[in-house]
């Protein structure tokens, strides 16, 4: 099918949103709580938001002249973004007034993966999702639905789904980002770091930044704060392979061996005890496990920690006595972006227990701590009965976000397959989930697969049923409450225009879903309002009052630990942890070692992908205006590696990779500002969706090339940087030339470590020990793409 076709099937004909045909199912403006605002000479309405372009939710004012949004702007109300907003953000309402939106409900007609589809109504489209999920629950249980959703829409969604008992719930922020990082810090200190991560960089003295790039992941708040230490002299250290945005404002930029941080941060700890640097009043009032770790970490020397990690050992040591010198306003970031080796929950653990040592946890500088915000009850009450069984049950220990996504998709293949049907909300498994074979293999098996989203993106391809749901200036959310902040606060995503053409808000649709099954229990106000109001009153508030200003301040909490504070750690024993008996009684080291991950052979490199000013990955691919300024990503090569290979910046390459799967062409920026051992590019480009006019087929998809993974044991999160890549011709015939490296310039890079013995980096009592979960999972050639 044509695209031309395409557009006039999903109605793309009419190019103003002034005249775009207004469906029912949105809740109407009210347009007595606006207030006025100027837009150059004009008088608009002015409705305040929350963004949801990204995860850090800034707040924005939304103007609005004649039922058209003319501008998007910061909200300085908002505690967090104070006012700031990204170039994502200012191009919020190219959304809305995407020609490629989805617009109407719509059923498969052709074979699954070819993008045919034709126009139904909304009760035939609601009644066939119930009819098919009470179909499936009633032959197969209610495990048998594998789920994948994100957002705050979601919470709706897996409200439900909680509420009949179905425990397949893959929500990819846990599994493919944050989930081993988070799970460390809880087993450490019995809870996460947030989201966003509540570190106190306003009044930190030193930052540490572990492969986390401030200024590429744009979150205005924590960059505005990382701009803030960087000019009042704070002391930066970046711990990264690549010379990013915050590394060139770093005093000093460690361009560390791929898959070895866990032994700089094992040998940091290292120094701070055996020179007796850390914090001794704050780890005898909090924490237990002092003389366990000691034990542990004798072996995790400095020394032995620069022959794996390329950093010389004078270095790791100045750098620990830094952190000493200036704790506890020690800011060692957490980062987001977790699952990179398989052994993350691990490397997430030393980071927390050196952030214990440096006394900086619940600390100015540090990280402050969480509060607590009461809140009513969600749509649909906890279920009647017993939960279905888990296809992650036995596989990994902590996955209490719901399971990992690569169970759902191999519990979906093969006769004696568990999920017979997948919902995917707001997600794009084709281009977010490792190994994309085996996701199409499970898409073919599936009996049934409804997508509920603003675009038709590949998921949209596979779908049978698709629903078309208003964007986040179109539609109400649940009520945030940011309780990762020093002052606590409430925000309100609401609309600024009514839905456009048949799309509906996430309440609406999931409330019909429910009572079509006959959950009446569920969803029980007939209008989202008035389930907001619900949810706020214990705060004393009403939807319509918090929608006057979009946020509503709470009262102040303590954000730090005091003298004399006995502390309250949701941990087993009620206190930090740096030796964990959890995990020890799980099978798990009880404190972490490093463990070596496989190197790229001679001739290949690692495969490492990152984030964009511009974008968020592929969900802001579509919006012009940015595909202008960010219209494909390239593919970041030592210079010294180009040269030898007779490349340089503007070539274009193919990329294959360990298993035969190739890609490209893709522009070269050769750099001096990155290893010899990998190539680096950004995550999102490279769209197969053939009805998104800017994003299909522009730049290179990295997903491509991740068809395998290593699973991380405790949580089960993806691994994805374990998978090697060569320069190739069109045909497929390697580049020849490596370079010298003798000749290239690593003024702070360590010789690379002896062949001839394994680095001593092991505790002399090391164990032999297999977890499930951590071998690598391999993609076999056949469907090759």
């Amino acid at each position: 099918m044509k695209r031309r076709t395409l557009l006039k099937l999903l109605g793309a004909a009419a190019v103003s949103p002034a005249a775009l045909p207004r469906g029912a199912g949105g809740n109407p403006v009210d347009t007595g709580l606006r207030r006025e605002s100027r837009v150059g000479l004009e008088i608009a309405e002015e409705i305040p938001s929350i963004c949801d372009l990204c995860l850090w939710r800034c707040g924005i004012l939304v103007k609005v002249k004649d039922g058209r949004i003319i501008r998007v702007q910061g909200n300085p109300d908002h505690p967090r973004s104070r006012g700031r907003l990204c170039a994502r953000g200012n191009s919020g309402r190219c959304q809305v007034e995407d020609p490629d939106r989805l617009k109407y409900p719509l059923l498969r007609t052709g074979e699954r993966g070819e993008g045919k589809w034709k126009r139904i109504s909304w009760d035939q489209a609601l009644d066939l999702w119930a009819s098919k999920t009470q179909e499936t629950i009633e032959r197969n249980g209610p495990g048998s639905i594998g789920t994948f959703s994100h957002g705050l829409s979601s919470r709706f969604f897996n409200s439900f789904m909680l509420h009949i008992g179905n425990p397949n719930r893959a929500v990819p922020s846990f599994g493919q980002c944050r989930g081993p990082r988070d799970v460390g810090f809880q087993l450490t200190f019995g809870e996460g770091p947030g989201s966003p991560e509540r570190h106190d960089m306003a009044r930190s003295r030193m930052v540490v930044l572990i492969g986390c790039h401030i200024g590429e992941n744009i979150q205005t708040g924590q960059v505005a704060e990382f701009a803030e230490a960087v000019d009042r002299g704070a002391r930066i250290v970046v711990v990264d392979p690549r010379m990013s945005v915050a590394a060139s404002k770093a005093h000093r930029w460690l361009p560390i061996r791929p898959g070895t941080d866990t032994a700089l941060l094992l040998a940091w700890i290292h120094v701070l005890l055996k020179e007796d640097l850390y914090d001794h009043e704050y780890v005898k009032q909090y924490a237990i496990g002092l003389d366990e770790l000691r034990k542990a970490v004798a072996g995790a020397t400095p020394k032995c920690a620069a022959e794996v990690t390329q950093i010389p050992e004078e270095i790791i040591v100045e750098e620990a006595r830094h952190m000493a010198r200036l704790k506890p306003a020690v800011m060692i970031h957490c980062g987001r972006f977790s699952t990179w080796y398989g052994n993350d929950t691990q490397r997430s653990r030393a980071m927390a227990i050196l952030v214990a040592l440096l006394g900086a946890w619940g600390r100015p500088g540090g990280y402050y701590l969480r509060s607590s915000v009461k809140l009513g009850p969600l749509p649909c009450p906890p279920p009647h009965g017993d939960m279905g069984e888990s296809v992650a049950t036995g596989r990994h220990a902590f996955t209490h976000f719901g399971v990992g996504s690569q169970e759902i998709v191999e519990a979906s293949i093969g006769p004696k397959s568990r999920i017979k049907q997948w919902v995917l909300y707001a997600v794009n498994p084709i281009q977010s989930l490792p190994d994309a074979r085996r996701t199409r293999q499970a898409l073919r098996a599936l009996d049934f697969i409804t997508m509920v989203d603003i675009l038709p993106t590949e998921g949209a391809l596979w779908a049978d049923l698709i629903l078309p749901e208003a964007t986040y200036l179109e539609r109400y959310d649940d009520v945030l409450a940011v309780v990762d902040h020093p002052r606590p606060f409430l925000a309100l995503r609401q609309p600024a225009v009514e839905p456009a053409y048949q799309a509906r808000g996430p309440y609406w649709i999931v409330r019909q879903l429910a009572h079509r099954m006959g959950h009446k229990d569920c969803f029980t106000h007939p209008d989202v309002t008035g389930y907001l109001d619900a949810r706020l009153e214990p705060q004393g508030i009403t939807c319509a009052e918090l929608a006057r200003k979009g946020i509503h301040l709470l009262d102040e909490q303590r954000p730090y630990l005091e003298p004399g504070d006995p502390g309250c750690f949701k941990t087993p024993s009620g206190k930090i942890e740096l030796f964990s008996a959890t995990l020890s009684r799980l099978g798990y080291d009880p404190v972490p070692v490093f463990e070596p991950v496989e190197q790229p052979p001679a001739g290949w490199f690692r495969l490492v992908a990152g984030r964009d000013p511009y974008h968020s990955f592929a969900r802001t691919q579509n919006l012009k205006r940015l595909m202008d300024k960010a219209p494909e990503n390239v593919l970041w090569l030592n210079e010294a590696v180009a040269r030898a290979k007779g490349l340089s910046s503007g070539d274009r390459v193919y990329l294959q990779n360990q298993e035969g799967f190739r890609t490209g062409p893709i522009k070269i920026l050769a750099t001096p500002a990155i290893r010899t051992d990998l190539v680096y590019t950004v995550h999102g480009y490279g769209s197969r969706s053939h009805v998104l006019g800017h994003a299909h087929a522009r730049g290179v998809s990295d997903n491509v090339l991740t068809s395998r993974f290593r699973a991380d044991p405790a949580t089960g999160g993806t691994g994805l940087r374990v998978n090697f890549v060569q320069l190739v011709t069109q045909n497929g015939k390697e580049i020849p030339g490596e370079a010298d490296e003798s000749k290239v310039q690593r003024s702070i890079i360590a010789p690379p470590p002896s062949k001839d013995r394994p680095p001593p980096c092991q505790p002399a009592e090391e164990k032999d020990k297999k977890k499930e979960g951590k071998d690598v999972f391999k993609v076999k050639l056949e469907d090759s793409c």
